[in-house]
């Protein structure tokens, strides 16, 4: 069953989805219909940043807020005070337990959306950050242009950004998922628990490695190749260094072109 709600300047109310729309923002609220199957959000913005909170009820609340538009409303001057539009446009689509949200291609404002903790997360921002709190589940998060925050998070991660810098700290991880973490420009920092067991493989061309594990470390990464056209056998090794982590365990990357890697104890 699928229930979709647009708002694109005006009023509705639909039930079982509730809404609300002020001068300012939005706000949808998406009951749980279906326990039986686990519950994911996802999300793409082209601007404006995504802020995915933990809390103690049901429901999956999306908010948004034209931030940006007050902020300049407050720097008008001369006795005049600028009048801000409803919101740019939001669609929120809720199918077996996936709620889909997307705000307009005009939206420049910030998306805050609070859900439950058992809830995966599937996240894509163009211009604009990512943060992440208190989430238990499988997380596949991507910032074009920003950064990555996934705080006290639980699952499996995969999160790449093209220009900004990766943080996470992690409760617990899935023994039975790869993660993997990558950007082209910034540093990468994960915490891990103590007792965190990997097979890690680790790539930086500028930038060092920090960690406070014993990482046992083995040979870099060869790719072989015997079917070139001169008939040779070739062995080419990249910049990659592999080693384990606790005796080994969960496949785990990490890559950046410029930039940091930090992995530590929690």
């Amino acid at each position: 069953m699928k229930l979709m709600i647009a708002l694109t300047g005006i009023l509705f109310t639909v039930c079982p989805i509730a809404i609300a729309q002020e001068s300012g923002g939005a706000r949808v609220v998406v009951p749980s219909r279906n326990s039986t199957r686990p519950r994911k959000v996802d999300v793409s913005t082209l601007r404006g940043n995504v802020t995915v909170k933990a809390y103690n009820g049901k429901d999956v609340i999306v908010e948004t807020a034209g931030e940006r538009r007050r902020e300049r409303a407050e720097e008008q001057s001369g006795g005049m005070r600028r009048i801000d539009l409803p919101s740019r446009g939001l669609t929120v689509e809720e199918q077996d337990n996936v709620i889909t949200v997307r705000p307009g291609p005009m939206s420049d404002g910030n998306l805050v959306i609070s859900v439950p903790a058992d809830t995966s997360l599937k996240a894509r921002t163009h211009n604009g950050s990512l943060e992440a709190d208190g989430l238990h589940g499988e997380f596949d998060v991507e910032a074009l242009n920003g950064s990555i925050s996934l705080l006290n998070v639980s699952g499996t991660v995969v999160a790449h950004s093209l220009n900004g810098a990766i943080k996470v700290t992690m409760d617990q991880v899935d023994p039975n998922k790869p993660i993997s973490f990558s950007t082209l420009n910034g540093p990468i920092d994960v915490a891990f628990p103590a007792d965190f067991k990997a097979n890690v493989k680790l790539n930086t061309h500028r930038g060092e490695i920090w960690s406070d594990f014993d990482v046992k470390l083995g040979g870099g990464t060869a790719t072989q190749q015997n079917n070139t056209s001169d008939g040779k056998f070739r062995v080419t090794m990249d910049r990659s260094i592999a080693g384990t982590i606790n005796g080994g365990g969960v496949e785990a990357s990490f890559y950046t072109l410029n930039g940091k890697i930090t992995i530590h104890k929690k």
